[in-house]
């Protein structure tokens, strides 16, 4: 799967966690949007400020469940999202060094034929050991 693919998944299923959360507390806690939102941000972070707290048996309940499984989809988001960034960060690297080899020796035929001439060098060492 295409890494771009896998961002708008999981940024898609953040922001899906993030709605589900805040209308569950405001149904279930009869707080406001913004408050329930809050709290679902307090919840998945798990910074737990203490400030707001569930205070129902079923949203209590419904808190353990939402939480473990937000942590989880959460942890998975950051693990693709720094995979994402690796991933890219890499290629770049590999680019720039390829540029900046080929480019350094494009000009200087004696470099071109020592590095050839080393790596055939080195393979043919290589055979007869």
């Amino acid at each position: 799967m295409r890494t771009s693919i896998k961002l708008e998944i999981v940024v898609s299923t953040v922001i899906a966690m993030m709605v589900f959360g805040t209308l569950a507390y405001h149904e279930l806690e009869g707080w406001g949007y913004v408050d329930s939102f809050y709290f679902t941000g307090v919840t998945l972070s798990t910074i737990g400020y203490g400030d707001l707290y569930p205070t129902t048996d079923i949203s209590k309940i419904f808190t353990v469940f939402y939480a473990f499984a937000g942590i989880g989809i959460l942890a998975a988001a950051l693990s693709i999202i720094a995979g994402a960034y690796f991933e890219k960060r890499e290629r770049l690297m590999g680019e720039a060094f390829h540029k900046k080899f080929f480019n350094g020796i494009k000009g200087d035929e004696k470099k071109r034929k020592d590095i050839v001439e080393g790596t055939e060098e080195a393979s043919n060492h290589k055979s007869n050991h």
